[in-house]
């Protein structure tokens, strides 16, 4: 009897430590869960944080370029819109590096705009023969030229036929050519940009590897020439002024070369926290010098 006693209360004994550790069990798994969710509503604050934040700064964006315009009547490399942010703390007052942003503009108009390899979906071959020239002088292998303006010219609606690929926004979607990708990418970013339509280029803001590949028979070295000259302070006031110091420019290279932009590049990223989001942007200015947006990204 005292025997069958002894064996109910052990296994009432047993039976009350299965429930606690259950108990604990469910509390740790709600404690956990609770901590994941705390973590999980930490980051997406800090995520609409950062998002807004980048707004801001593209807003930052539009308003120096619209500052630029009034002050300047070309666009050039010692203008307001080259300062580069790094780190500027936005947070709140009693925390402000809580957030810190970072950004920079880029004269879009200074580089070399794939739309131009093809236009009707026809590639052009004088502008193939330019982007040759400067995969060249990039460490680059020239045929790449050919495949990049065939891709482009597929986007594009042909005589008496419709485009036979997907439209193109950005370099970055150019990704996809055998060849190329995204080392290729990035390396060719400094120099190149995909722009919605055909624009002249900048040659005060154009890198040197640029001008030698867009005016024909300048070649590197004069064009390294050329942009020292100009980044000493001797800037391109005006396109006459191009022709006086380019007297073997072709009129017909003339067209594809101005003093003054209207597209901009702009990237930026806002850290807050543990989290960091990054914005690429391109801004088309008018000629009140109001920027609008035309596309933007958020990665």
């Amino acid at each position: 009897m005292r025997t069958a006693e002894f064996r109910q209360r052990g296994m009432a004994v047993i039976a009350a430590m299965l429930v606690v550790i259950a108990a604990s069990v469910l509390a740790m798994a709600l404690i956990e869960g609770q901590g994941r969710l705390v973590r999980i509503l930490s980051t997406e604050r800090h995520l609409a944080q950062a998002h807004w934040l980048l707004r801001g700064g593209l807003d930052w964006s539009r308003v120096i370029l619209h500052l630029d315009a009034r002050e300047n009547a070309t666009t050039r490399l010692d203008g307001l819109w080259t300062q580069t942010l790094a780190d500027l703390p936005v947070g709140p007052a009693d925390n402000p590096r809580a957030a810190l942003f970072s950004g920079r503009i880029e004269d879009a108009q200074g580089k070399f705009n794939l739309r131009d390899l093809a236009a009707d979906g026809r590639a052009s071959p004088a502008a193939v023969a330019s982007l040759e020239r400067l995969l060249q002088w990039l460490g680059r292998d020239p045929a790449l030229a050919g495949a990049l303006a065939q891709r482009i010219a597929d986007s594009q609606p042909g005589p008496g036929r419709a485009p036979v690929a997907m439209g193109l926004r950005s370099l970055d979607d150019l990704q996809g050519i055998e060849g190329l990708g995204l080392p290729g990418v990035e390396a060719l970013r400094p120099y190149a940009v995909y722009l919605p339509e055909t624009v002249p280029l900048n040659a005060n803001t154009a890198p040197a590897e640029v001008l030698g590949a867009v005016i024909e028979g300048l070649g590197l070295a004069g064009a390294r020439d050329l942009a020292a000259q100009r980044d000493r302070g001797l800037w391109f006031v005006n396109r006459g002024d191009l022709v006086n110091r380019l007297p073997t420019l072709q009129a017909s290279r003339m067209r594809r070369l101005d003093v003054r932009s209207d597209w901009f590049s702009v990237a930026g990223e806002v850290s807050v926290g543990d989290t960091m989001v990054g914005l690429r942007a391109l801004l088309q200015r008018d000629r009140q010098g109001r920027a609008s947006v035309r596309w933007v990204s958020y990665g």
